[in-house]
Formats: C-alpha cells, structure tokens, sequence
C-alpha cells in the first residue's frame, strides 16, 4: 500500500491503518451484539471529528470478524474513514481470536503496509474465550509482537460480561497499552463508552506520533490512563 500523494499545494497525507477485531461468536448474542453494532457505528463520526484537525492525516479503516473462523468484515482493501460504513454482525458460533490475531499479522506485513505511515490502530473486542489451542493463540501473539509494525501498532482491548466469562490474561496478551490494560465493559452503557474512548483516542494518539517510519526513534505511542468508570444505570450483560 503506498501512502496518498497530495496535489500541489495542499497538506502532504501519511495513512492511519485501523483494524477493528469483533467477536461474533454465539455467546455475543442479544444486548452484547446490538450493543458493538451500535457503538461501531456512534464511533465512526467521533473518529472523523477528532481527525478533522489532523490534515496530514488519511485513516483506512478494515475490520476482522470472528467466531468459527476468522474473516474480513471489511477487507482485505481498507476503507477511507469518510466512506467506511459498518455492516451488521449477527451472533453465532465459536471463538477463533487466534485466527482473528493471524489475519491482523497478515495486514500488517511490510508489503501491504505503507512505507511512511502513522502506527496503526487495532481493537480487539471480545466476550469469551478463545477456542482455538492455546499454542495457536501464543503463536499468533509472538508473530505479532515480532513484525515491525505490530511492535508500533496501538493496540487495545474490551472485554465484555463479567470477569468468569473471559480470559483476562489472554487477552492482555494483545495489549501494549500499559497505562490502559484491559477496558471491561460490564453492561452496554460501558460498552458504548469504552469503543468510542478507544477508537479516538488511540487515532488521536497515533496521528501525534512523531515517528514517519518505521526506522523512527520516538518509539512507541503511549496512551494516557482511560476515564473512570461511571456507576451505569443499564442492566448488566
């Protein structure tokens, strides 16, 4: 992928690849779903206001669902922010997070990544555990924290459902957000919250970064700490 050239006269843009993660799998159903469909979508003009201050910057959007197995949403080809839209996701299957981790190292080779472009954002939202072997799941997090970018990428985490229902740390293992951790959204409202905090948050954070490439010597974007939690008045999961 190469970064978009600017015509004369106008601000040169670097690209800001964001991967979405999204379990889908059986135990996502109801309230969990209708729940991630929404708060993609509230997301999306959020994104776009915080960038509209960032010229420099062109976010491609692609998201990776999955259950059973894992497969493009949107993708392989990532989307422009301004034309991205989310399709809907209906509950059903397993949990193949590994699979999910396998396609995202894909994505981020060298070769269908820009050359100059701003680290790329990945969230990962899920509510279960993951039922491919562990050693797949160890694997694909070792790849992904050896490639280049997966070491420069933002990446994020939300765990839905109370803490029994989800393997806490196996999902840190995605993390590299210390100040963050893992985001637990217990009902809706938390959930909401949670993808609209980190979905701008980590672009903002990603389009400040100094560093144009991968050679580039301010290291990794580190967030700040997320907001409080607010006692919510929504049902739990």
């Amino acid at each position: 992928m190469q970064d978009i050239p600017a015509p004369a006269g106008q601000v040169t843009r670097r690209t800001l690849n964001f991967f979405w993660l999204t379990d889908y799998s059986a135990s996502m159903g109801g309230k969990k779903i209708a729940t991630l469909n929404q708060a993609i979508r509230e997301a999306l003009p959020l994104i776009r206001q915080a960038v509209a201050a960032h010229p420099q910057v062109q976010v491609m959007m692609a998201a990776i669902k999955f259950s059973d197995e894992a497969s493009w949403h949107i993708g392989p080809d990532p989307v422009s922010l301004e034309q991205f839209s989310w399709p809907e996701l209906e509950a059903d299957g397993l949990t193949a997070t590994a699979r999910a981790i396998e396609l995202l190292v894909k994505a981020l080779s060298i070769e269908r990544m820009p050359r100059r472009g701003f680290p790329p954002v990945c969230i990962l939202i899920s509510d279960g555990f993951c039922t491919d072997p562990e050693e797949e799941y160890n694997r694909a997090i070792a790849e992904l924290n050896r490639i280049p970018w997966g070491m420069k990428a933002i990446r994020l985490a939300i765990a839905i459902g109370e803490e029994s229902e989800y393997n806490e740390r196996e999902l840190l293992k995605f993390v590299n957000q210390p100040n963050v951790g893992l985001l637990k959204a217990h009902n809706p409202e938390e959930l909401l919250n949670f993808i609209k905090w980190a979905s701008t948050e980590a672009t903002l954070g990603s389009s400040r970064s100094k560093s144009k490439d991968l050679s580039g010597e301010t290291g990794n974007v580190v967030l700040g700490p997320p907001p409080p939690t607010i006692t919510s008045s929504t049902e739990p999961f």
